[in-house]
């Protein structure tokens, strides 16, 4: 079938290589795609949106085949979890002959969502970090897909309306599903850039090694600010209007088997079970000391841009005090259940321990879970002497 470009297709994780050979006319329409993207990002905001639909027209027609109802993950991840979690954030992952056509179509797309996001939210600091993220996806699937021989086309033609006016009233669901849709694009721009890193230094290119650090670090501290774009609406709105879809048997449930979590991301999944676990762990266990400045960028970038963000916003939206959806008969907060995360994930990107103590702002959001403990106390307490007010 043909890619429907309303919505966003995803590669498989496990299609996801550090290369890729493109024919020449595949590799002039990526190439096109790719730099009117780079374009659009140099440019005014408000007409990003033309301008990337022109781009998406440059990657058609695309063909692509579902998934299977069951098919292999490549972890622990059921399946029946990825449809779940696919159904619900409305994406698709999808196989495809023309894989390099497929990730820049993601990218633009997510791109789009983005637009939405940025033009729907007022002020907000993690707009620019996420922003700089997709430059540096851009210029990463240049190297992956081999197109430095190929010039940038000054007089790409953009004109062309496709009406393509973002849609300035989300609801926080919109905002919920929109950014995570940023977050999942760039789990897969992780995942090649970490793929690039383990074969540049299995190949001793230590220069090249540096560049893939330093490009999965910048992914990072972007993937973490989308996840703080994605919670950018009230705690009671997520309590009201989010938290209640992803609960199985809910009035409000969009789920169907079992509650939501972000557990059941697939794309993440595997970048922390087989591309962290199994590709990275054994070369950072070993990593040339020429490349120490730019590996403590890259374990501080996980720090304090992907686990911070995904921090952030469980405190922000009460994990001091209550658990996961996924893990609800579980006593301990949600907040609580992340920094063992933190720990264990540092413990494979820096299995040495050569870098010592953790992100300074992760101080802040642990004062802030410990303020709504006491606060959710007291409540309790008020409410016990109120219900036997001689005691």
């Amino acid at each position: 079938m043909a890619l429907n470009l309303a919505n966003l297709c995803l590669l498989p994780p496990q299609d996801l290589l550090s290369s890729y050979q493109l024919s020449q006319p595949v590799a002039i329409g990526v190439n096109q795609a790719l730099t009117q993207f780079q374009q659009a990002l140099s440019g005014e905001e408000s007409l990003h949106g033309n301008t990337i639909n022109a781009a998406l027209q440059q990657l058609t027609p695309v063909e692509v085949i579902p998934l299977a109802e069951e098919f292999s993950t490549g972890t622990n991840l059921k399946c029946q979890q990825v449809h779940e979690f696919d159904r619900y954030m409305e994406l698709q992952h999808v196989k495809t002959k023309e894989p390099a056509k497929l990730i820049v179509a993601s990218l633009l797309r997510a791109y789009l969502g983005f637009l939405e996001l940025s033009t729907s939210l007022s002020f907000n600091p993690n707009k620019a970090l996420v922003k700089s993220g997709f430059t540096t996806y851009a210029v990463l699937l240049r190297r992956a897909f081999g197109l430095q021989e190929y010039n940038c086309d000054d007089n790409i033609n953009d004109s062309h309306n496709y009406n393509s006016k973002p849609n300035l009233t989300l609801s926080p669901l919109q905002i919920w599903k929109k950014g995570h849709w940023v977050f999942l694009v760039f789990s897969q721009g992780l995942i090649l850039s970490l793929n690039r890193l383990v074969d540049a230094i299995g190949n001793d290119q230590l220069d090249q090694a540096k560049l893939e650090l330093e490009t999965a670090a910048e992914l990072m501290y972007a993937s973490g600010a989308a996840m703080k774009l994605t919670g950018n609406f009230t705690r009671e709105k997520y309590e009201s209007e989010i938290r209640p879809t992803m609960i199985a048997g809910n009035p409000q449930s969009l789920v169907e088997s079992e509650n939501l979590s972000g557990l059941m991301m697939w794309d993440h999944d595997y970048l922390i079970n087989v591309i962290c676990k199994q590709k990275l762990l054994r070369i950072m266990k070993t990593l040339p000391s020429i490349l120490a400045a730019e590996h403590e960028k890259f374990v501080r970038s996980y720090q304090c841009g992907i686990s911070d963000g995904h921090k952030s916003i469980c405190a922000e939206f009460g994990g001091g005090e209550i658990g996961s959806l996924i893990a609800a008969s579980e006593s301990s907060a949600a907040i609580k259940t992340l920094e063992k995360f933190e720990n264990s994930r540092v413990k494979l990107l820096d299995p040495t321990g050569r870098i010592k103590g953790g992100c300074p702002v992760n101080m802040t959001l642990r004062a802030k879970a410990s303020l709504e403990m006491i606060q959710s106390w007291k409540k309790r307490k008020k409410t016990q002497h109120h219900h036997h007010p001689e005691s």
